[in-house]
Formats: structure tokens, sequence, C-alpha cells
């Protein structure tokens, strides 16, 4: 197996092809866009994006960020980062930017990828032996089909297509969704636009990057100790008393923390208290509140409304509540969906269930679609961490070298989590099941078992239930990429054995 395919150059394609690269593969990424970085790419980001993570949590293990980054990068400060890294490890010789992948299919033992270069239009069909599928569950932007829209007489947006202030200044804006990045815009509306206008059917709890304004949020987020207080799909021993005799404990712990939400938020006053239960809803959605949002909302900077869009007539927007508003810009917040339109039907269908969510064993491979695998979707509240991990998996299970489960148990093992995901924990279904907050820790543990390698850097048990995640102990736990292998190697064809 000598010839690896990469679709996507995000950070999950970066993180694979240097994996790959140093294990003595030949490597080629295909990009649709001009440059790396997948959604911190320049033309993907919304004006003032940042990272949710901090700056030593959002970074691979053994490249940190540049010390005098702020705690909180902004997106250009990672789009560097990743270009740098992607530099340092010989990565971009090997990208193919501006060519977008129409079919993916396999024949014979190999897969063929018919690729388009975009600026010409010439197609040309590639071979490779083990492909990487790196596109991200960020990758289509998810637009509302709202009735009347094709009369409006301004524009409609998604979210990542608000590169500058000068997008709002003097204009009437609405803004729908309550994610990050639609509360991230209507912030930044409310200082440049003429109104602001955010449009929500329900209200989702966010965490500060200071908690209290004293605890960064990592210290109660980030460690095996606070992932424990969640109702995980398997559970530890501390876990399975948690959740039995130590319930009242739990609790507290949530209703503990809501009660500090709400008053350091002052949520009552903005008519923005959620009506759900806080660890319901802690996955990769939840929001980081943008500084100044809840103060612009109570001054009525930003005029909220807990409703939806019923039509639009010209530049009057009806709302379902019976209101209307005037909008010049309508801007969806909405997320993204997740697809592969460009994977053989066949190999979707096993892939992808009819409601559109993701089977796949570890959030990685399917047993019955060989030599293919999936870095990124398994999303994570420090996904660079997560991606990198996984990468390290999947060159192995290239290699023929995991500590698999027998092919009954791995399927056995995919039914459960997808009926988990359906039943004990619904919120674990969004982003198309890619999401494998908040059981960080549990996936990680998973990989590096399979692995054979150690889950902690430390044999001090206390100090790693309580210290925040810290990327730089897997530089030391995952320790050298594999030797090379011989190109006259003939490599095992794991996916096969299993199928």
């Amino acid at each position: 197996m000598q010839h690896i395919g990469i679709i996507g150059a995000g950070l999950s394609g970066l993180a694979t092809a240097k994996t790959f690269l140093r294990a003595g593969y030949r490597v080629t990424i295909i990009e649709k866009a001009a440059a790396i970085g997948g959604v911190w790419e320049k033309s993907r980001s919304y004006h003032g994006v940042a990272t949710q993570t901090t700056r030593d949590e959002y970074a691979f293990s053994d490249f940190p960020m540049p010390k005098d980054y702020p705690l909180w990068p902004s997106g250009e400060q990672v789009q560097l980062y990743l270009h740098a890294y992607a530099e340092h490890f010989g990565v971009l010789p090997n990208i193919r930017f501006n060519t977008a992948v129409s079919w993916l299919r396999r024949e014979d033992h190999a897969w063929l990828a018919d690729v388009t270069d975009l600026p010409s239009g010439q197609t040309d069909t590639l071979t490779f032996d083990f492909v990487a599928v790196c596109t991200g569950t960020f990758s289509t932007p998810s637009i509302p089909d709202f009735p009347g829209a094709d009369t409006f007489k301004g524009k409609i947006l998604h979210s990542s297509q608000v590169a500058g202030p000068d997008i709002l200044k003097n204009k009437r804006v609405a803004v729908v969704g309550f994610a990050k990045s639609a509360t991230d815009v209507a912030t930044l509306a409310a200082d440049n636009a003429t109104e602001c206008h955010l449009l929500f059917r329900k209200a989702q709890w966010k965490v500060p990057r200071y908690f209290g304004n004293l605890i960064n949020m990592r210290y109660l987020l980030f460690s095996r100790f606070s992932e424990a207080f969640f109702n995980a799909p398997r559970k530890t021993a501390f876990q399975k008393f948690l959740h039995s005799a130590g319930k009242p404990m739990v609790w507290m712990q949530w209703r503990g923390l809501e009660l500090l939400l709400k008053k350091q938020f002052n949520l009552k006053a903005c008519n923005m208290l959620p009506s759900h239960k806080i660890e319901d809803q802690i996955s990769c959605s939840l929001g980081v509140a943008p500084v100044g949002f809840y103060e612009k909302v109570k001054s009525g900077a930003i005029r909220a409304q807990q409703t939806k869009i019923a039509r639009i007539d010209g530049d009057t927007i009806h709302l379902a509540n019976g209101s209307t508003i005037q909008a010049d810009l309508l801007v969806c917040g909405t997320g993204f969906r997740q697809t592969l339109h460009f994977l053989d039907e066949q190999d979707r269908k096993h892939i992808i269930g009819e409601k559109g969510h993701f089977r796949l064993f570890r959030n990685i491979v399917h047993p019955n679609v060989p030599n293919l695998g999936f870095v990124g979707y398994n999303s994570s509240l420090f996904t660079t961490l997560t991606s990198e991990v996984a990468a390290h998996w999947l060159l192995r299970y290239a290699q023929g070298s995991l500590r698999l489960p027998a092919p009954e148990q791995i399927r056995d093992d995919m039914a459960y989590m997808d009926n988990w995901r359906k039943t004990g924990r619904p919120i674990a279904g969004e982003f198309s099941g890619t999401c494998v907050a908040p059981f960080n820790f549990m996936h990680l543990d998973q990989l590096m078992r399979d692995m054979g390698l150690r889950t902690t850097a430390t044999r001090w048990i206390p100090y790693e239930f309580f210290k925040p995640i810290n990327p730089k102990d897997y530089r030391i736990l995952l320790g050298d990429s594999p030797k090379e292998i011989p190109r006259s190697r003939t490599a095992v064809r794991p996916a096969d054995a299993i199928a």
C-alpha cells in the first residue's frame, strides 16, 4: 500500500498527511480551495471568528501555537499556524489546490478519484491504494429555504460569508440562529449595522471564557473529572458510582453551574433562559458567549426574538409570532450539512444511514468499505488533538497493526453506539453523529488502547483525573511514527479481513 489519497487540507487533512508521510507513504492531498485551513481558510471564515478553546488546547501535540498568540487565537492566526505546521512537516508540496473530487469509487482493490482542476476545468482520474476523507463536518453551508426568499430585496448570506464589518454597515441586519456563528455575527452587527435583529427558535446555554470572571473554562470542562459527570455510553467505576449512589452530587453540580450562568449572563433579563438542562446540551455545539453579547441583548442593541421566519415579502420578514421586521441583509447562522456527494452510492449507503447519520467504527472506518477512513469526523472540544490521534489510528489500521475486536463485536459496537445516540443522548446525534464530545477522553482512550498505547502521560492518577487536557502529553504517548514500510511490501488490507 503506497499511494495515499487525502481529501481536504483542513487541520484533519494536514495531520493525516503528516502522519502518513512520516511513515514513508506517497501522499496526495486534494483541496478544492486555494489555500489550506478548511473552515479556517480566509474565504470561509467570518470576520472576528476565534477559537472556542484556548491556544494550548487547540494545538497539535508536537507543534505548539506561538506563545505570543492570545489565549483565544483569531481565525487568521489559526490559519497562519496551520500553514506553519504544513510547511514544517513538508506537507505543502503534496497538495493539489483548486481541485475538486467529483467521484470516488472502488475498482480492482484500488480507489479511483475523478478530479477537476477548477480554474481550467481539466479533469483527471487518480488512483489510490488507500483514501482518507478529511472534508470535515463544516464543509457545506446550510441555508434554510424560507418561503418567499426569491422576493427578498436584499441579500441572504450564510454566516461564513460575512467577511468583514463593511458588509453590515448602514444595513438593517437580521441574523437567524443561536449557535456560535449567529451570536458572533449579531454581536458584530450591533456595532456596525443600523439595526440588528436576532431570530432564534430555542435559547441555548453558552459558557464564558472565565466562569465567575475568575476560572478559565478549561478547568471546569476539559478534564476527566468533569467528563465523568455526563451519562456516558460506557462507564468507568467512578462514573457508575456517580450515576447511581452519587446522583445527588451530579444534580447539584449541574444546577450550580446553571445558577452561575444565569447570574453571570443575566439570562432572565435578556429573556434567554434555556428550558433544557445544561448537561443535555453540552457537546460540539456548546458555544462560548461572544464578549458583550448578552449586554447588547439587554440594552436592545441586539433585538432578540424567540421565533422563526414564516415568510419573506420584499424587504419585510414576517415572523411566526405575528410581528414583522424590515431587513436589507439576512444572515443565516444555521450551521452546515455533512455530505459525501463524491462517494460512490453503494459505499455511501453503508456509511450514511437513512436519517443522515454517519455509521463508523470509532468514528473513523466502516468494516464494509475497505481501505477508506475518515479523520475529523470525530469532532470534539479540541478537534486538533482528536483528529491527530485518529490519524495515527488510521495509519496503523492501514498497516494492519491495530488491536481491534472481532468483526461481529465491531458491528455490535456500531449498532450499540447508533442506538445510544438515538435513545440515550439525543444531542449526540448532532453533526450527523460525528461529535464525540463531551466524551473526549473516552474516545481518545479507546483509540490509544486500540493502538496498544498508554492513555495517560503519568502514573499519578489524581493528577491525570483533575488536570485539563494537554495535547503535549500525546506527543509522549504517541511516540515516534511507525517505521517506513518497504516499498516492495504488500500491506494487509484490514478492512477486507473485517468484512
